[in-house]
């Protein structure tokens, strides 16, 4: 992955980093991580889904 565009942190100690998709997409990937647990959600995320999903966990 590249580096990322945001780099959020969430309740319990988690953290939400958020690329830029690459190519012609305007999408967003995500990548939770907590402690050693990561978690990645494939591109295609638009900024308002990105928005919400933040505002749901921080």
């Amino acid at each position: 992955m590249k580096s990322p565009v945001g780099t959020y942190e969430l309740r319990g100690g988690a953290r939400l980093r958020v690329f830029a998709d690459h190519g012609d997409s305007d999408g967003y990937s995500l990548e939770i991580t907590d402690g050693e647990r990561t978690v990645r959600y494939d591109g295609g995320h638009s900024a308002r889904e990105v928005h919400a999903f933040l505002a749901l966990l921080t």
